[in-house]
């Protein structure tokens, strides 16, 4: 029985109160402007609902610059870093659902204050390296192109939503230590926002607002990021990413209906499947799959859905950066006839243990590794990785979030050229072709199933 098995990953920075960059072409700048200093930090007071005062400091991020090759480059570090961890993750799970960007924006932001052994692993395991010390700028130069694809809804254009956020939760007894070096690198790349309070007071109050942010950032798709806490918490670093987008044609609801499906596992079961009978899209195939790039709104915007040949089970092994970048570059436009699962499907992950299994053991013990970030650093001592996608007739809605825990362990009447029934596992790509970035990548085992 084949194998079934999909890919979701998406992944995004965000950058608060950036300016939205022109579009690039060939080899040119693929964001505009020079580097910019940022502006003065603003900070201020702030009681929340639950009762915890906070001073939170924000800047205005640098405008960035990314070539289209340095561009490329990062999207294959996305696609290698989400295909390592399908492997460290997915063995047992039917769907398993991530978001390298947001998990290497989060550990971009830990990079720039590490060294020594964790900094080294760190670049190893997030594909930090090839790119060097632009690495940081080039991560944000993708963010904010791929911020700038936003678009408010209007009367006859549906609305396009990519909303990144990045804060830095820090107890206030590191206030006045934090690395002043680290956290201008930080606010210009990244666009983060500090936050300050007494975070060892209450550990349940404290996750429970961090998590609150979280939510709001997300839309509510993912209202509880952060599982636990360490006895002793000293920085909670959080990436949250919100996405919405439609088809640029929707599948008409009219031709909805239940079709079965050969799950992972190899049980039949009933789910509803959408069709689009002459989908204007792009469609590649060779020997062990076949694919097919369902367009947005936005054209640079699209879902590439992946569905490896019937007894390809040995797809998943085979696939890496090059093979899923060769997938991309073989699309090409066409009609096809393209028959789909709806579904709404979260994926949650404590990944300390498959991190530590991918060799990133310092990380988790040498505190003293992060003192670029402040003095008197904690080392890790959990990433929790979150990931929410729905997928209907009209379109897309999908949220990532990665929080860095570090603290003491303690605790025409076309011609249709091609027919796609996807009625077993695949495969799924949200990316953006100019940026090259993948917003979401996932192996989709059970479309049935809400995890």
């Amino acid at each position: 029985m084949t194998e079934n098995k999909w890919w979701m990953t998406m992944a995004a920075v965000c950058f608060a109160g950036c300016v939205a960059p022109a579009d690039g072409s060939g080899d040119e700048q693929a964001s505009t402007g020079d580097s910019a200093a940022t502006t003065e930090a603003e900070a201020t007071e702030t009681i929340g609902e639950d009762g915890i005062e906070a001073r939170v400091e924000c800047s205005e991020h640098a405008v960035l610059t990314a070539s289209a090759e340095e561009l490329a480059t990062n999207g294959r570090a996305d696609a290698a870093v989400g295909i390592e961890l399908l492997g460290a993750l997915g063995e047992d799970a039917d769907n398993v659902l991530l978001s390298p960007l947001s998990l290497r924006t989060a550990f971009g932001q830990v990079h720039a204050g590490a060294s020594g052994a964790s900094r080294t692993e760190i670049e190893e395991v997030f594909a930090l390296g090839e790119l060097g010390e632009r690495s940081h700028d080039v991560l944000g130069g993708a963010m904010q192109l791929l911020e700038s694809r936003n678009a408010a809804e209007t009367e006859y254009e549906p609305g396009l939503v990519f909303r990144p956020a990045n804060r830095s939760f820090f107890d206030v007894a590191f206030e006045s230590s934090v690395n002043a070096e680290w956290m201008k690198q930080v606010q210009e790349a990244y666009g983060v926002c500090f936050e300050y309070f007494d975070m060892n007071r209450d550990l349940d109050k404290t996750q429970a607002h961090i998590n609150g942010w979280v939510a709001d950032q997300t839309n509510d798709l993912i209202p509880n990021l952060v599982k636990y806490l360490p006895e002793h918490v000293s920085l909670v670093l959080v990436n949250a990413l919100y996405f919405k987008a439609s088809w640029e044609l929707p599948f008409p609801d009219s031709l909805t209906s239940d079709r079965p499906f050969t799950t992972r596992g190899g049980e039949t079961v009933e789910v509803a499947t959408m069709r689009a009978p002459t989908l204007s899209a792009q469609y590649a195939s060779d020997d062990g799959w076949e694919a097919v790039a369902i367009p947005y709104t936005n054209p640079q915007l699209e879902m590439v859905v992946i569905l490896p040949a019937k007894g390809a089970a040995s797809f998943e092994d085979g696939l890496d950066a090059a093979t899923l970048d060769g997938i991309f570059e073989a699309l090409a436009p066409t009609y096809v006839d393209l028959s789909l699962p709806k579904f709404d499907i979260t994926s949650s992950w404590a990944l300390r243990s498959a991190l530590e299994g991918l060799g990133m053991t310092a990380s988790f013990q040498n505190a003293e590794d992060f003192r670029g970030i402040a003095t008197g650093m904690e080392p890790i001592f959990e990433v929790f990785h979150d990931v929410a996608i729905t997928i209907d007739e009209k379109g897309t809605e999908a949220a990532a979030a990665t929080a860095v825990v570090f603290g003491d362990e303690g605790g025409e009447e076309p011609v249709v050229e091609h027919t796609v029934v996807v009625d077993r596992t695949f495969y799924v790509a949200i990316r953006d072709r100019e940026a090259h970035s993948v917003l979401f990548f996932a192996r989709i085992g059970n479309p049935k199933a809400s995890k």
